[in-house]
Formats: structure tokens, C-alpha cells, sequence
């Protein structure tokens, strides 16, 4: 019962472990001014932060785990999770779900079903983002551990060279030390690095071509052959076909990679939150609005949602058919328009992406040099597959090594996407991972041992921002970028003021625990 949890909450408690409470008698909730639902890692950066402004808060999640649509799941989660998705319908975030477990032709196994932590959510994190400044001044980073993400690849079946794969170049000294290019693609391409790094202030030079796809831009500007594109596309990270990706697209994106590599450490710009992507941020965050007092409650959802006209206060029913009374309502505006009249925060529309989570019986180590000399080894890499022709989207493969806390050692994960339906996508996911092993000369051969796929819909892109009508507010759903983007906190710094009526500047602007200790 919801009066059970309000009872024990109190500043220390960790939100994890308030779902097994002994029932007792429910006590009066309306005291609580902000009830939040939404999709987990935005309501938990929004939860934490109006917990730490001084808000009550009661977070609900209708899951039996914590995550939502940015968990980690163990195997036997998984396995659950994708025996529900099975049956879920195409206008469903997830449907379409299925496990394989190819039998493995060598020694290497599964282990345990907990030695496994596989992302829903296995984002990129660039440096050069407004998510790491709010993480410090939050406090957050304190308990997270992040783990570089070092080499951009791409995988060329048409190569000519002994492998397939070719690394990226990301920089001057890369490309000096890449014996695959030209002279004169070397040329083209340090040109471009020049032009990209402050690219914003030549506008005479992209501004006209701006709806111009992008690898015509590359040619007509700085005379790159056709050859040389697809590396500078990977880094992009689009999931769109070549020939519709936008020169207004790429460029911030490209600036965006080169701007990051060197601010953690040389060599490389981007990282990834370990022990499962989002999820370990939405978790911390949840610790964050715990320290607040905030109450985080799991399998129980909202039914209804009606505003009194007389205090303008909001009662909210839940599944359990306990009621909570409240000031604001803040949810995901897919749960928002089921349980209120606030506004749609989506366009309508949507896209639809095929994705696998696969165990591979190999570490990879080819994929994972040091990002410099004496420099970390990374614990992620990207992979990019072009489609055969210019019309088709691109697979991308992003590969964790046991470092990132998701898999034991010697065996690594990758996640692969394309969008495109389950119909056709999961046949060319399947095809690019087995082209991506077959690059690798060691015995024994590199195979998937265990493979998660399913289709998630995405809806249209927005800028992030929330949707409010009067005292609800809907927030829009996560894009379906690989590369977290800067919207996803926007949006809930805008909810956040409009709740709060604080100033920008004191937006996940944490006091830490040890100084509130020593003020008490």
C-alpha cells in the first residue's frame, strides 16, 4: 500500500528497496504535491531534482523492475520481458520479441542468468553535452562509473584491404597515420576537420547546402571521393539512409564527436554509464530524490487522473484502487493522454526500429585498442554496416566488453539496430554480426551464444520540449538516437521550472550528502 512506503520514507532511504513494505494503515497522502509516471529516465531526473528543490514527490512505476524502457535485464529478465513483448501489438513501444540460443559448437558457454546486466538503452554519452555538467552538479557522478567509448569502425565488405573493418579517423594524427588514404583524400579530409571544428561561424560555406544530403556536400565542397564517406557518415552516428541525411544533420554531430575527444582523457570523447546504460543513471537519480524524500514505488500505476475545479488539486487513482491527491501530474505524454486530458507531446507519428541484444563467446580485443600511448583501454566500440546502397539505412553495432559491468570476461555484448521493421530488419541485423565476427582471425571462431531481438517504435522527433495544460504536464518520449541528446534534459529542466519557479542556474544543483551532514 502506498501509506505503507510514505510511513518508513524518510531522507536516507534508498527508493530500491522501499517496494517491500508490511501493510499498515494507509495514512492521508494529500499532503504529497507532485505525483510523476513517465518513461524511467526522464521522470527520475525529474523526480531527483524536485526532491532536491524541496517537492514532495511519489514516483510510480506500473513494472515489476526498474528501468522501464531503459532497463537492465539479467537473462531470465529478459527471457520474461521478451515473452510479454511477444504478444504486444505493433503500436506497443516494444513488440515483436524473440530469444535464440544457437547451440555453441565450442567450449565457450552462458554462465548465470545474473552474471548478464543487457541494456535496453545502450546510449553514448559525449562530453561535450549539457548530461555531464547536470550529472556533476547533481552529485550523481559520485556513484556512477563511466567507461570510454574509444574506436569508430566501419565494416566494408567491398574492402580491399586484409580486413573488412576500418577504423575511423577521428583527428589530424589519425588521419596522418591511416595508410588506406590518398594523398589527396588526406587532403579533402583535413580540409573538412578544419572546416567542422568551427563550423557554426563559416556559414557561407554549409548554410545554402543545409537540406543537402550530406555525402554530396562532402564531395562538391571539399572534393572527398565516395570512398572516403562512409567514415565520416559513421561518425554521425544516423540512422537514416546516406542519401536523406542532411548536411544540417551531420555537421553539429560530427562537430560534436571531434569537440568531445581528449575532455576525460586522449583519445577518445564519449562513454558509457556501466552496470546497463540509462538504467544505472535513472537508479542514481531515484537515489538522489530518496535523499530529497522522495518515494519511488514499483507495480502500481495510474487509472485515472480528475482535477477539482474547487482547489484546482488533482486525484489520482491508482491500480490498486488506492487514491493519492496532488498538486502537479508529470508523465510521458503516451501514459498522459490514458489518464488525462492533458496535451499530446507527440506528433503522431512514428518510426519503427528492429534491435538485438547479442552474447558473443569472445572478448574482440581487435575492437578495443588503447585510445592513445599510455592510454585507458575502452570498454565500448561502434561498429557501422552502410546498406549496400544509398537508399537503406545503416546497421549499427555497439559493442561493450566485460569492463562494462554487462557480461563476465572473456565474452562481450553487442547491441545492434537498423531502422527498419522486424520483417527485414532482424535478417540484415543477423547478416551484419555474422560478416563483423567473420573479421576476426582466432580460434576458436567468435559466435553468439544467447540473442534478444525486438521492435521498438519510436516516436517523431521533437526538440524536447514538454506540453503543459495547467497542472499537467507531458513530457515526449525518448528519441531513438543512439547518441544521447541534449533534449532529453531540456525537457525536464523546462517541467522542472515550471513546477519549481526557481532560476535556470539552480536546475540539478545538488547539495552533497556529507555537506548536508555537516550543516545538520
Amino acid at each position: 500500500m502506498v501509506g505503507d512506503f510514505l510511513k518508513d520514507c524518510h531522507v536516507a532511504n534508498d527508493p530500491l528497496d522501499q517496494s517491500k513494505g508490511q501493510k499498515q494503515e494507509i495514512q492521508d497522502v494529500d499532503s504529497f504535491s507532485r505525483a510523476n509516471r513517465l518513461a524511467m529516465k526522464k521522470s527520475a531526473l525529474i523526480a531527483g531534482s524536485l526532491s532536491r528543490s524541496g517537492k514532495r514527490i511519489l514516483h510510480l512505476d506500473p513494472n515489476e523492475y526498474y528501468g522501464g524502457a531503459e532497463a537492465a535485464l539479467s537473462l531470465a529478465e529478459a527471457e520474461s520481458w521478451a515473452s510479454r513483448c511477444a504478444e504486444a501489438t505493433d503500436t506497443a513501444v516494444f513488440s515483436h520479441a524473440s530469444i535464440t540460443k544457437p547451440p555453441p559448437s565450442g567450449e565457450k558457454k552462458l554462465l548465470s542468468s545474473r552474471a548478464y546486466s543487457l541494456a535496453l538503452a545502450p546510449h553514448l554519452i559525449y562530453a561535450k553535452s549539457n548530461t555531464v555538467p547536470a550529472l556533476v552538479s547533481s552529485q550523481c557522478h559520485n556513484q556512477l562509473d563511466f567507461q570510454a567509448v574509444g574506436s569508430w569502425f566501419v565494416l566494408d565488405s567491398a574492402s580491399n584491404a586484409q580486413s573488412g573493418l576500418i577504423r575511423v579517423p577521428s583527428s589530424r594524427e589519425d588521419v596522418f597515420q591511416d595508410t588506406a588514404l590518398s594523398l589527396k583524400a588526406k587532403r579533402g579530409l583535413m580540409k573538412f576537420l578544419r572546416f567542422v571544428a568551427n563550423f557554426e561561424e563559416q556559414t557561407e560555406t554549409w548554410h545554402d547546402s543545409k537540406d543537402t544530403p550530406f555525402p554530396a556536400f562532402l564531395e562538391q565542397k571539399f572534393a572527398l571521393p565516395a570512398a572516403s564517406h562512409g567514415p565520416i557518415l559513421a561518425l554521425t552516428m544516423s540512422t537514416a539512409p546516406s542519401s536523406t541525411t542532411s548536411t544540417g544533420y551531420a555537421l553539429p554531430r560530427i562537430a560534436q564527436h571531434l569537440r568531445s575527444i581528449g575532455i576525460f582523457g586522449p583519445g577518445f570523447g564519449a562513454v558509457l554509464p556501466k552496470w546497463g546504460g540509462l538504467a544505472e543513471i535513472a537508479q542514481v537519480a531515484c537515489r538522489a530524490g530518496a535523499v530529497g524524500g522522495g518515494v519511488y514505488v514499483l507495480n502500481k500505476a495510474i487509472k485515472e487522473a480528475t482535477k477539482s475545479e474547487e482547489d484546482n488539486r488533482i486525484t489520482l487513482k491508482l491500480s490498486d484502487a488506492e487514491q493519492v491527491s496532488t498538486t502537479w501530474l508529470c508523465g510521458s505524454a503516451e501514459t498522459m493522454q490514458t489518464i488525462s486530458p492533458a496535451p499530446d507531446a507527440s506528433s503522431g507519428s512514428s518510426a519503427t526500429v528492429s534491435r538485438s541484444i547479442s552474447v558473443i563467446s569472445s572478448p574482440l580485443s581487435a575492437l578495443f585498442p588503447s585510445t592513445s600511448e599510455g592510454g585507458v583501454t575502452p570498454a565500448g566500440a561502434v561498429v557501422v554496416v552502410p546498406s549496400s546502397n544509398n537508399d537503406g539505412p545503416p546497421v549499427h553495432i555497439l559493442v561493450h566488453t566485460s569492463e562494462a559491468g554487462e557480461c563476465p570476461m572473456n565474452q562481450c555484448v553487442a547491441y545492434a539496430s537498423v531502422a527498419l521493421s522486424s520483417d527485414v530488419g532482424y535478417a540484415q541485423i543477423d547478416q551484419a554480426i555474422a560478416n563483423m565476427l567473420s573479421n576476426f582471425d582466432q580460434e576458436p571462431t567468435p559466435e553468439v551464444l544467447w540473442r534478444l531481438q525486438y521492435q521498438q517504435r519510436i516516436p517523431a522527433a521533437t526538440d524536447g520540449a514538454v506540453l503543459m495544460d495547467g497542472s499537467f504536464i507531458s513530457l515526449p518520449a525518448m528519441a531513438g538516437d543512439l547518441v544521447l541528446a541534449d533534449s532529453v534534459l531540456n525537457g525536464v529542466q523546462q517541467a522542472w521550472q515550471s513546477i519549481t519557479n526557481e532560476d535556470e542556474n539552480m536546475f540539478m544543483k545538488f547539495t552533497s550528502r556529507s555537506e548536508m551532514e555537516d550543516e545538520e
